[in-house]
């Protein structure tokens, strides 16, 4: 489950890996977290983490790896820099050659049937959250691609578009784009500038799809006119940047950052949902809503007959998933038994850090007694 580091305790456990500012890893997914872990952690400006939860169960999901996702990252990351190096661009070292193979590797796992799983951008430091969610906002939206029948060669401009659609943020001020508070409209219109600050460092490179430079261009253009750099409207966006630009938008306000907290993502799907005709055209959202879900395997929720519990597996109707209760019942959203049952809300960061407490309270006592029994023995 995710857990926001504010609510973390010493004895918790990780179930996913932390990465640092060079995508090195700082914690291996199952490390017991101490006080100086934590502080470690709240220091490399990390916002939440993966713990094991209350309730075991067991997840049946074939999932893209953090390993081919934190490679995809370091390959962005390095190409990026190389792009903003005037010497590795006139001798020809920014072509896109690892770019697209790393864009390959990701459509080939999601034809085979693998799913994404969270997001890469909450588990690592705030210095490279813009090369996490670029691979986020890639997976996101290549199984959007999958799910309109893109061919491959499409799929992969897409995918190398979407991968790079934030590139112009290396040139925009770190401290406007850290920023806690409110911007002003002059760090605002900086920020505008990143799709046309990216598009710049692309169009030049042999090769370069005009496809994936409209991707990094018009990523934040919107249905209704309201978007930039150049307030595109209706079907004067293509397709394949409207796609990026809902995956960009889902997976922004999915994740923890310095200036907001995230939303959950039932919030998030229905904000998504609701922006069709509106913010993006029916088409991309409705194909993009077919590709996540709103409780995801591992949110802790509570029912609306009080009992609290994890999602354990997905049904075709979304808002109606398979939930393992805290007493260990499995409770079937979907069955007719259970019509009147739905889930009133996620858990929030108090009850989990209470749940998970308890835990590794118990975890504890459980080694502790083991240990006395031998010593004894």
């Amino acid at each position: 489950m995710r857990l926001s580091t504010s609510f973390l305790m010493p004895g918790m456990k990780l179930s996913r890996p932390i990465f640092g500012l060079n995508g090195e890893l700082l914690l291996r997914a199952g490390a017991v977290l101490t006080a100086r872990n934590i502080m470690s952690l709240r220091r490399n400006g990390v916002l939440a983490v993966e713990i094991n939860g209350p309730i075991s169960f067991e997840g049946d999901r074939d999932v893209i790896t953090d390993e081919v996702r934190r490679n995809m990252m370091g390959v962005v990351r390095e190409w990026t820099f190389k792009r903003c190096d005037e010497v590795a661009v006139k001798t020809g070292k920014t072509e896109l050659v690892e770019i697209t193979k790393s864009v390959e590797v990701i459509v080939e796992e999601i034809l085979s049937g693998k799913e994404v799983a969270g997001s890469l951008a909450e588990i690592c430091s705030c210095d490279i959250y813009t090369y996490a969610h670029s691979v986020d906002v890639c997976i996101l939206s290549l199984m959007v691609g999958v799910k309109l029948g893109y061919p491959k060669p499409k799929l992969l401009r897409l995918g190398v578009g979407s991968l790079l659609h934030d590139i112009g943020k290396v040139k925009v001020p770190a401290e406007i784009l850290n920023k806690p508070g409110e911007l002003t409209p002059n760090e605002f219109a900086e920020i505008k500038k990143h799709p046309e600050y990216g598009r710049q460092m692309f169009v030049n490179i042999r090769n370069a799809s005009s496809q994936s430079a409209a991707i990094i261009l018009n990523h934040h253009e919107r249905y209704d006119g309201s978007g930039y750099p150049r307030s595109l409207k209706g079907d004067k966006i293509d397709e394949m940047s409207a796609i990026c630009g809902v995956a960009d938008v889902y997976n922004a306000i999915t994740t923890d950052r310095v200036y907001r907290k995230a939303l959950p993502p039932h919030e998030a799907y229905e904000m998504i949902m609701a922006s069709g005709g509106f913010m993006f055209n029916f088409k991309v959202v409705n194909a993009f809503l077919e590709c996540v879900t709103p409780y995801p395997v591992g949110s802790m929720v509570r029912l609306s007959n009080g009992l609290a519990g994890v999602v354990c597996k997905l049904n075709v109707a979304p808002f109606r998933p398979v939930v393992k209760t805290v007493e260990g019942e499995e409770i079937d959203l979907l069955d007719r038994a259970n019509i009147s049952v739905v889930i009133a809300d996620v858990m929030h960061p108090e009850e989990l850090r209470n749940l998970a407490s308890k835990e590794t309270d118990t975890i504890n006592a459980a080694a502790h007694g083991k240990k006395t029994v031998q010593a004894r023995g």
